[in-house]
């Protein structure tokens, strides 16, 4: 989506909805999620990707991957064709 842009700004995520003007700010964790998620990675991936940043176990790693993808998604923010074709999320945006 053209419409939302996102960037890391001091090691936090700062997403921006054009469509809606909204501001969204995520700690560092969601940062690394975000870079995962404009590469295509899948829920398993995710999941990894955070365990190994922050030396957690992966059933912490993965409650908090759900979380914050499933927040995307109430947020409108993740593209709907590519996830129902893989059945697995993927951002909407990468980093501009």
């Amino acid at each position: 989506m053209d419409d939302i842009t996102w960037r890391e700004i001091d090691g936090d995520l700062v997403i921006l909805d054009l469509r809606s003007s909204t501001y969204l700010t995520a700690n560092a964790s969601a940062t690394v999620l975000m870079r995962e998620l404009a590469e295509d990675r899948t829920l398993q991936q995710l999941i990894e990707s955070l365990a190994d940043a922050y030396d957690i176990p992966h059933r912490r790693a993965e409650e908090d991957v759900l979380a914050f993808v499933e927040d995307l998604d109430e947020r409108g923010l993740l593209e709907s064709g590519r996830r129902d074709r893989r059945k697995d999320p993927v951002a909407a945006s990468g980093g501009r």
